[in-house]
């Protein structure tokens, strides 16, 4: 009988402490939520991308918005705080014994491929520049130069700023044409600037 009472205060423990650790994963998860929302408010207050171009001009899109109007980050944090939280539960699973079962196994998969897509969705920040007629690109750790004064670079405008097909291809010897579209800057400003140097674009 003290045995069955010893286990049953032992799962009892258990058990609190699994809500005690659900009850912070989802309090990280709203917070999370919170996050998401004042990055919204606060993403049009945002300094210029630009790190070449000392005129300061910001040539991102209005409100760093994709052409849609969607925040192309939230995605990737929703899927990253969901992968919070499913990855407490199976740590719950595993405190509780049923990691093994068809749940507990779920929730490991779950918390793998949640995370897997929080990774792969997860936006590089382009910084495009126009200074003194060459045009700056930083995506990630990989920067660009196209030299506009130069005549051996060639470039073409596909539609016109406003259109959801809008995009610049900057030709690139023995590579696939550098593209740049709507989400990666405001399309009226930098084809004004692109214009100052190449003015039957």
């Amino acid at each position: 009988m003290d045995s069955l009472e010893a286990e049953r205060d032992a799962l009892a423990a258990r058990c609190a402490e699994a809500e005690q650790l659900l009850e912070e994963a989802m309090t990280e998860l709203a917070a999370a939520q919170q996050r998401i929302v004042e990055l919204e408010a606060t993403v049009a207050a945002d300094e210029p991308f630009s790190i070449f171009d000392s005129s300061g001009d910001d040539l991102r899109p209005a409100g760093g918005f994709a052409r849609d109007g969607s925040d192309p980050r939230v995605l990737s944090m929703l899927l990253a705080a969901t992968a919070v939280v499913a990855g407490l539960v199976a740590l719950l699973a595993l405190l509780n014994g049923n990691l093994g079962t068809p749940f507990g196994f779920a929730m490991v998969l779950a918390t793998l491929a949640l995370a897997w897509a929080a990774a792969r969705t997860r936006v590089q920040s382009v910084e495009v520049s126009v200074s003194n007629g060459v045009v700056y690109v930083e995506q990630g750790e990989s920067k660009h130069r196209f030299d506009l004064r130069n005549e051996g670079t060639r470039l073409e405008m596909q539609g016109s700023p406003g259109d959801s097909y809008w995009q610049v291809s900057f030709q690139r010897r023995g590579l696939d044409p550098f593209v740049i579209d709507g989400d990666m800057v405001d399309a009226e400003e930098f084809v004004r600037q692109l214009r100052e140097w190449r003015p039957d674009l």
